[in-house]
């Protein structure tokens, strides 16, 4: 019908990661992008356009997605190596507060209202995926949407928040037109950024 628009079809599977394993590797094709899922919504997103991605994960049921055709997702145990002394790479994650999802891609939604919002959590992991919680843990985070207002829990405008023990919150408030917004955070190198999905309905 006029005005309406199709979403893409999205290939998805399931995996459980057990205890021995650590990485989720999968293959595609034809595809932009590969990412890595759970009950909390999108991780992580590869858009390299390689046939093969790996997910540095711990234990628990994920759910991968690409917009090509999945062809295999298995669970790995992967050696790691460790860092040498002195090395603190690290990396960030973005998660919301939003409970609706979409029930294909899962990908949060808020009302097109201009006024809803959802809440922000950016969270510096280490090496190993696991978070950051030390009082060293305060970098300034830098912030972008491609949609909405980014605001601080008072609501004014913000483009940074600072860490605290390696954890920040903050708002991103919706427009009143119905589209999907990412979410970008980055940290000075060698920290690496994140992005996040969000979908003004």
């Amino acid at each position: 019908m006029p005005g309406q628009h199709t979403k893409p079809a999205v290939d998805e599977r399931h995996i459980k990661v057990e205890k021995a394993h650590n990485v989720v590797v999968a293959h595609a094709s034809g595809h932009t992008w590969i990412a890595l899922a759970n009950d909390e919504g999108e991780l992580v997103r590869d858009q390299s356009g390689n046939p093969e991605t790996s997910f540095v994960v711990d234990r628990g049921d994920y759910t991968v997605r690409s917009d090509g055709k999945l062809k295999t997702v298995s669970a790995r145990t992967v050696e790691i190596p460790q860092l040498e002394a002195g090395a603190d790479a690290a990396s960030l994650r973005l998660t919301s507060n939003v409970r609706q999802k979409h029930p294909v891609d899962g990908v949060g939604e808020i009302a097109a209202d201009g006024k809803s919002h959802a809440t922000i959590t950016v969270v510096k992991l280490g090496a190993d995926g696991e978070p950051l919680e030390r009082k060293k843990d305060d970098d300034e985070i830098f912030l972008r949407t491609t949609g909405g207002t980014l605001e601080n829990d008072a609501g004014h405008p913000l483009r940074a928040v600072k860490l605290s023990s390696g954890k920040a919150t903050f708002r991103i408030v919706s427009e009143p037109v119905s589209r999907v917004v990412t979410i970008e955070a980055m940290g000075a190198p060698p920290l690496g950024g994140a992005e996040l999905r969000l979908e003004f309905v």
